[in-house]
């Protein structure tokens, strides 16, 4: 019997078919994109994991699992790791894919309400 192999892309177009697993999996692409994005900048200056992780003041395991993209790195941590590989972080807001938009949530607010203060 022969070996059936299936790649990454593959078990992912089918694992997406459950809508469970599609919504979890995009719930964390945030922390996906953070991670690629810290692995490219620390690869390009040459620097390994401790180097980054002393720079930043943390313990390697810190940068290896903040790189595997299985955690949700607060923004906090996000800047150490950024100031060590001598960046800076920029956060923007973009509106929300139609499967994630809240309901019933207006922004700006429509004429003649007023927006309540977050607090």
């Amino acid at each position: 019997m022969a070996d059936k192999r299936v790649t990454v892309d593959d078990w992912l177009r089918e694992e997406l078919r459950d809508e469970e697993f599609r919504l979890r999996w995009h719930g964390r692409e945030p922390a996906y994109k953070i991670a690629r994005e810290l692995i490219r900048l620390r690869k390009r200056q040459g620097l390994s994991q401790t180097e980054v992780a002393r720079r930043a003041g943390l313990k390697q395991p810190a940068i290896a699992r903040l790189e595997s993209g299985a955690v949700t790195p607060t923004l906090g941590t996000i800047q150490r790791v950024a100031q060590a590989l001598g960046k800076q972080v920029e956060v923007s807001l973009a509106r929300a894919a139609a499967r994630r938009r809240l309901v019933g949530t207006h922004w700006p607010a429509p004429p003649g309400r007023k927006v309540p203060e977050l607090g």
